[in-house]
């Protein structure tokens, strides 16, 4: 059966299938319900009511993706780092030198991450015979490195971006073991169903291109080029990250997520055609009405046209005031799409 996510990923898709990052979670009534009963924490842990929160949006919309409902910050607790939401992350030990991130123990992804493979097993069983696509996911070195060190959510940046001018030696080997945790990881969600993964380097965007290429590119290229060897499509996202576009193609990701901050157009001529480009509606416009949305996306499914790597998502993940109205006219739009000449 043909899957129009993956079909994409290889560039051969003939329309732009469509999901969305953040898809599954606080937009939907369904999911505040299924929140009554568990903390985000405790959900994370419950794989049936994980694997419900990835397939509720699949029962309203026509999507063609399901990516599993679980947090970046997965790998962090399989070292050991105490990890709570207050609502936003929040680490209680973060680092501050080198030798506490050394003196960390081994990862214990069977206590942290079990189940999260035990709710990609449901899902993958859910959507047999099904066109959809099973996404994992994780957050890059430098995303992960940022919340062990800073110990939550940052404006500055301060103490991760002194450790990486200060330290750039130290720094770098922290976000080489942190890549190699990353490759276990996803490794362990295809083995346990994933059909393809996606790579989030969330604050990436706060960086210099000089800065991004020389010390953190190598530690994402070092994924990429671990799953490729397992022929396991991949995507890449940064937020904010239009100047870093040069180093993400070097990166070796079958394909790049981009946001809304620049018109598709800039993207389809930086990015070569070899590789996909996923987005870039801003989240926010569907908040407008639906002739709105649908002319806005039009215009990107009718500037990617013929692409056959395109795959229509927003430019960052869903707000959680979002109407459904608003989504349903931009999923709509994308099933119902037919090329002008």
């Amino acid at each position: 059966m043909e899957k129009p996510v993956l079909k994409a990923l290889a560039g051969k898709s003939k329309k732009s299938p469509v999901w969305m990052m953040r898809q599954a979670g606080r937009h939907l009534p369904e999911y505040r319900e299924l929140r009554k009963e568990y903390s985000f924490l405790q959900l994370l842990q419950a794989p049936k009511a994980a694997a419900e929160a990835s397939l509720q949006p699949l029962r309203r919309y026509d999507l063609d993706a399901v990516i599993v409902f679980s947090d970046i910050l997965v790998p962090l607790q399989a070292l050991g780092m105490d990890l709570d939401f207050r609502p936003g992350p929040y680490i209680a030990n973060p680092l501050r030198n080198l030798a506490e991130f050394r003196a960390l123990p081994p990862a214990d992804f069977q206590t942290a991450a079990g189940s999260l493979m035990e709710a990609l097993q449901i899902l993958r069983r859910e959507l047999t015979d099904t066109p959809k696509t099973l996404l994992g996911f994780a957050g890059a070195p430098y995303t992960l490195a940022t919340y062990a060190i800073e110990g939550k959510s940052s404006k500055h940046f301060e103490f991760v971006k002194g450790w990486l001018y200060q330290d750039p030696s130290g720094f770098r080997e922290i976000l080489d073991k942190l890549a190699d945790l990353t490759i276990e990881y996803l490794l362990l969600q295809v083995e346990a169903g994933a059909e393809a993964v996606q790579l989030f380097d969330t604050w990436a965007g706060e960086l210099s291109l000089e800065t991004y290429r020389e010390s953190i590119l190598p530690s994402t290229a070092k994924i990429f080029e671990a799953l490729k060897k397992k022929e396991i499509p991949t995507l890449l996202y940064a937020n904010g990250a239009s100047h870093l576009i040069e180093a993400q193609i070097e990166s070796g990701a079958d394909a790049i997520s981009v946001d809304w901050r620049r018109d598709i157009s800039f993207y389809l001529d930086k990015i070569p055609t070899t590789i996909g480009i996923q987005g870039n509606l801003d989240p926010s416009l569907l908040f407008a009405a639906p002739e709105k949305i649908i002319q806005e996306t039009t215009k990107i499914l009718q500037a990617t046209k013929g692409r056959g790597n395109h795959i229509l998502n927003l430019g960052h993940g869903l707000h959680p005031t979002t109407p459904i109205e608003g989504v349903q006219a931009f999923v709509d739009t994308a099933k119902n799409f037919e090329p002008a000449n």
